[in-house]
């Protein structure tokens, strides 16, 4: 299942780094080149800060891939042997349609909700609301 999700998930992330290297414009590759500053540092200091908006639309679409990922489990093992590929949206949809426990099936699915805003709050406080600009 993780080479088949890698493989799945590839190509965006690829398509999205390529564009956002793309938007970087040539005077800075030029200016930088002019500078005599060694490609390792253009890239370390001027690319990857530049890049930053890229990787971090990457991760949140790669991180909701992550969270849904029952389509590809259950393709390609129906969710077996036992539960050795159970994840939490299987088990959501499982406990909700086939087991027809709701209860255990919104608790699961708000447990899923909580663990995403758990990560994202702090994240968003850091990012946005801890620094002023000027």
């Amino acid at each position: 299942i993780s080479i088949a999700a890698l493989w799945q998930g590839t190509g965006l992330v690829m398509c999205l780094m390529l564009a956002g290297l793309r938007g970087i414009d040539e005077d800075i590759w030029k200016a930088a080149r002019v500078d005599g500053i060694p490609m390792w540092k253009t890239y370390l200091f001027i690319v990857i800060p530049m890049m930053r908006p890229v990787f971090i639309t990457t991760l949140v679409i790669i991180a909701a891939g992550i969270v849904k990922v029952y389509d590809l489990v259950v393709a390609q093992t129906s969710g077996g042997p036992g539960i050795a590929s159970e994840v939490p949206a299987k088990y959501v949809y499982d406990y909700m349609f086939f087991a027809q426990n709701l209860g255990q099936g919104f608790a699961a699915s708000t447990m899923m909700l909580l663990s995403v805003v758990i990560v994202i709050v702090p994240w968003a406080y850091l990012e946005f609301g801890g620094k002023k600009r000027v």
